[in-house]
């Protein structure tokens, strides 16, 4: 991919090729936005054309350095990510002897740290040495999703970058290119996506709209006292990555009640063409109850994340909702 095919970052690309231009390329950059923009694909970019042998400016793809990088295979450009939840102080000492040698190829050695805002605070420290006294033709590019994650003393040795949502006709235009995409599953797609890049969705598209159903159901049934066909699709949820899936709608589901209880439309809410069914829910999760519920879904990934049974975990989220249309009765 080069520079001229990222969709949607125009302002980023604009400020990379001009320092490209000017020559004045600086040793750190951080890059910041949400998840699942392009932070990492555009850093990738941006160390091809530094070292492409073809296009001036941007990479040709074809080159042996822009396809070694591709291939992840280039001895100059490597990524570093979180080892488990973490980048630890052994991946950056790694990196960091390996810096102490001249590049073997490059003109600029890249090293990517993808999710660096999860560097725990001895890999941190490990870092800010190698950004007091910079390596000779290397660039150092940290991704982040907000400069809160990263030590001030990091932040002030970076050169910031910034990365937004992709718009909705972005988003549609890469959707739409996808193969077997109805309308209803590039509507589903589109506000799912919210401004990323999601090329999972095609592929998983009619099964997460599926599963999103089922998790409707389930949520207009959580005033009755029957749990035993949702603790049997929360044991089938847990066994496999749907998960995840799970986490991240009622994630949304609950953002948008939040939303709704603030007076937002349905142009801004992810679940807006289910609108009948969340204002049915609002009857139990007004704004402050859905909020607690969306904390609870933010622990519960956090309680997978180390190791806690994902059946046991989510069965235990889905009676806290329970338990909120309890107290919500109580009180009416």
């Amino acid at each position: 991919m080069a520079f001229k095919d990222i969709v949607g970052q125009s302002e980023a690309i604009g400020l990379l090729r001009g320092a490209m231009h000017r020559e004045r390329i600086p040793s750190a950059y951080l890059f910041l936005g949400p998840r699942n923009i392009g932070k990492r694909t555009t850093a990738l970019t941006l160390a091809k054309a530094l070292n492409c042998r073809e296009a001036a400016g941007d990479s040709c793809d074809a080159c042996p350095s822009c396809r070694k990088i591709d291939e992840q295979v280039h001895p100059d450009v490597e990524t570093v990510s979180p080892d488990g939840r973490f980048i630890k102080i052994g991946q950056v000492r790694e990196v960091t002897n390996r810096l102490a040698l001249i590049p073997f190829e490059a003109a600029k050695r890249v090293i990517v740290f993808s999710q660096a805002g999860r560097m725990q605070d001895p890999a941190a420290n490990a870092m800010l040495k190698t950004l007091e006294e910079p390596p000779l033709n290397t660039l150092l590019i940290l991704c982040a999703e907000r400069a809160a994650q990263l030590p001030e003393t990091i932040v002030s040795r970076c050169v910031p970058v910034r990365f937004g949502l992709l718009g909705p006709s972005d988003t549609r235009a890469l959707l739409e290119s996808a193969p077997k995409l109805d309308a209803k599953l590039l509507d589903f797609s589109i506000r799912f996506s919210q401004g990323r890049l999601r090329p999972e969705l095609p592929a998983r598209a009619e099964q997460w709209m599926e599963i999103r159903d089922e998790m409707i159901k389930g949520m207009e049934g959580l005033n009755r006292p029957v749990f035993t066909q949702l603790s049997q699709q929360m044991a089938r949820w847990g066994s496999n990555e749907d998960w995840r899936f799970v986490l991240e709608w009622l994630e949304s589901w609950f953002r948008d009640l939040v939303f709704l209880a603030e007076g937002i439309g349905p142009a801004r809410l992810i679940n807006g063409d289910r609108l009948e069914e969340m204002r049915n829910c609002a009857q139990w999760f007004d704004g402050e109850r859905a909020q607690k519920c969306y904390r609870r879904v933010l622990d519960t990934r956090d309680a997978i994340g180390i190791n806690a049974n994902k059946t046991l975990a989510l069965e235990a989220m889905w009676l806290g909702f329970k338990d909120e249309i309890r107290q919500a009765r109580a009180g009416a």
